[in-house]
């Protein structure tokens, strides 16, 4: 087979050809009449997570835990695709950016929208005090994602947004003219599709191809993740690779399903290796600049049910040589990950105290809401990490692991299991109407890692979905109040009792070397994970007298989380959000969030997420809930905050709205709110 690069060569020359008139047209769009001054100043939200450490926090103390319930607005800037009653248009059109503030100005980037055919996507800059724009450079490709990334430039280039697109493009902006920067790929842009591809994937899944979390920058260099799609094999790989800001050219590229001949690629039976699609880095990387280490946590392999062994580098942390793409140590968090429990959230470095010692610490969790704590320069764990028995499947031929890794303490995050006593009662008759729907059925609530698919002549509670206890938006951390604070779910799915599951097959296989006959096959064996559905699940709610139909799980719905690094404790919860459909009986039950909190050292935590449409401020010592205000959408993003030149202290966050967790509209706004 060709090497990918080679055919990559050829690719991208197409491609660029391809894309030319559009991309020599972006050149001159919206470029301001003269030289814009390069910033200067206090880089206060540099990078997304507020730098490369993603502990999203900020040392003002401005707007503190006194004050705070006096915010009031102060502008909105609005890019053009309006308000959308009907809901998510998709995930390429959500407006999640984390601006940055670099120089006393703030850039974000902005998606295109198919309610405004003539509105395209952009970066733009704003005066932080007022919204006011600044300059805006329009793209001839669409940009999605959660955010951008800024180079402050060296003696010979200016400072740049480096921003990806749709089509598995990266171009890179010069803030000095607005302009696509000189000297940077060709004409200003790179293809990252080009050698993640084989010859038989070739231009097959371009469409759903892209960078969709800002890059990370590093010296000379900026790191991608990518988003392959998840249709499976044959695809696009879910490397993590290294470019050279200034030329745009790769320096290196890690596998993070392992070649012939590179470590872990035994764990690969044949050539079920090859043209996998997952064990991608959902969330934006994390990079130790001390060390010079990148920390990535990548996603499920994505693999037919038939790929064998514990899928290495799927659902791990992954600490890499930022210099030399050589990896220096790893965890696996989830073997053989057939839940889908692959790790959204950025992962989080800071000094923690423990036994007496100062230890460089970095902290990550995932989807099934296990929090583990590492010494981020030799890989121990600082929280215990053991291996415990796991539900097993009733298939003798299941390849599963017989254990799964849980750190000692402290307990999940999210909810993972419920019991009948938890059934809320919030309405007269409900709890009587749950408890008989559990008899009925009789219902078992099942532990993290049960096994779905075998036959059952019971219902099954599970916890979390594919969105997960938490998700993308991941945490804050604030050194004064040693917390580490997330948002999650509390979301069951209730499967009713599945005596003859026969359409779904049988089990996971066994190895080629087993000499027993084969399992029977499952319908879904070819199957990427993410396409297996195991059963409908059914209902397990109760409707009110008035039409309102309130879920039978154990609320909150939706939590705030707070962890103290330093004694691995859960500090408190904090219900998060309002579930509106119930009225007075649904404030602050908890619902469903998407998005991301910052902390600040007045003592604050800030975040929308809710599909409530509410942007909230919570007391960081004790979870209470300080200010609440109503957005135009929901703020499924990451809110900053930053002094402005007036001497004011500002909170921005972008209320978009859409995401998996079901808002009902979108919207356009970004917003900023300060002290009278």
């Amino acid at each position: 087979m060709k090497h990918p690069n080679v055919i990559g060569q050829k690719v991208a020359t197409a491609v660029l050809l391809l894309l030319a008139p559009l991309l020599a047209s972006a050149l001159y769009a919206q470029a301001p009449p003269a030289p814009i001054p390069v910033p200067s100043g206090a880089n206060q939200w540099p990078g997304y997570g507020g730098g490369n450490a993603n502990t999203n926090y900020s040392d003002l103390t401005q707007i503190n835990r006194s004050n705070v319930g006096a915010l009031k607005q102060a502008w909105v800037f609005h890019y053009g695709a309006g308000m959308v009653p009907a809901g998510d248009q998709g995930i390429d059109y959500r407006f999640e950016v984390t601006p940055l503030l670099v120089g006393g100005i703030m850039y974000i980037s902005t998606p295109s929208s198919p309610a405004r055919p003539d509105l395209k996507a952009s970066i733009t800059a704003l005066r932080p005090e007022t919204g006011e724009v600044l300059w805006k450079y329009e793209s001839p490709l669409n940009i999605h994602g959660r955010g951008i990334a800024y180079w402050g430039g060296d003696a010979s280039n200016n400072p740049r947004v480096i921003f990806a697109t749709d089509k598995g493009m990266i171009a890179a902006v010069d803030v000095t003219t607005g302009k696509l920067a000189k000297g940077f790929g060709r004409d200003g842009w790179i293809d990252a599709y080009v050698g993640v591809v084989s010859e038989r994937v070739g231009e097959t899944r371009r469409d759903v191809f892209t960078v969709p979390n800002p890059v990370t920058i590093w010296n000379n260099k900026f790191f991608t993740t990518s988003r392959p799609g998840e249709l499976g094999p044959p695809g696009p790989r879910g490397d993590i690779r290294a470019w050279d800001v200034r030329t745009g050219r790769m320096v290196w590229d890690f596998h993070v399903i392992p070649w012939p001949g590179e470590a872990g690629h035994e764990g690969y039976v044949g050539d079920s290796w090859r043209d996998l699609t997952g064990a991608n880095v959902w969330s934006t990387a994390t990079l130790d600049e001390a060390s010079g280490t990148l920390y990535a946590t990548t996603g499920d392999a994505n693999a037919p049910i038939t790929v064998m062994g514990p899928e290495l580098y799927a659902s791990s942390l992954l600490a890499i040589d930022a210099k030399t793409g050589k990896l220096k140590w790893y965890h696996q968090i989830t073997h053989h990950d057939q839940w889908d429990w692959d790790s959204p959230t950025p992962s989080v470095l800071a000094d923690v105290n423990w036994q007496g010692k100062t230890i460089p610490a970095i902290m990550v969790t995932g989807k099934h809401s296990l929090f583990f704590l590492f010494n981020r320069l030799t890989g121990e764990p600082i929280n215990g990490f053991t291996e415990r028995p796991t539900p097993q499947p009733p298939d003798p031929w299941s390849t599963l692991p017989k254990t799964q890794p849980f750190p000692d303490a402290p307990g999940p995050l999210a909810r993972v299991q419920m019991t009948r006593d938890e059934i809320p009662d919030l309405f007269p008759g409900m709890k009587d109407a749950c408890q008989k729907v559990w008899d009925d059925n009789h219902t078992v609530s099942e532990p993290l890692y049960y096994v779905r698919g075998g036959p059952t002549t019971y219902a099954t509670i599970t916890y979390n979905g594919g969105v997960g206890g938490p998700n993308w938006g991941g945490g804050s951390f604030n050194p004064d109040t040693r917390l580490y604070v997330i948002n999650v779910q509390n979301r069951a799915a209730f499967n009713p009792p599945n005596p003859n599951p026969a359409a779904e097959g049988g089990g996971g296989g066994h190895p080629a070397t087993d000499d027993r006959p084969p399992p029977p096959p499952r319908a879904d064996a070819g199957q990427p994970r993410a396409l297996r559905q195991p059963r409908p699940p059914g209902s397990f709610s109760f409707t009110n007298k008035d039409g309102a139909v309130a879920s039978c799980a154990a609320p909150p719905y939706g939590e705030l989380v707070a962890v103290n690094v330093d004694t691995h404790a859960i500090a408190w919860r904090a219900p998060l959000g309002h579930a509106e459909n119930l009225g007075a009986k649904g404030v602050d039950l908890g619902t469903q969030n998407i998005g991301g909190n910052i902390a600040t050292k007045g003592g604050l935590v800030f975040i929308g997420a809710t599909n409530d449409r509410r942007f909230r401020a919570f007391d960081a010592q004790t979870g209470k809930k300080l200010w609440e205000t109503e957005l135009e959408a929901s703020g499924a993003a990451t809110p900053i905050t930053y002094m402005g030149k007036d001497g004011k202290q500002y909170v921005v966050i972008a209320a978009g709205g859409g995401t998996a967790v079901g808002t009902k509209q979108m919207s356009d706004t970004l917003v900023a709110y300060r002290l009278p």
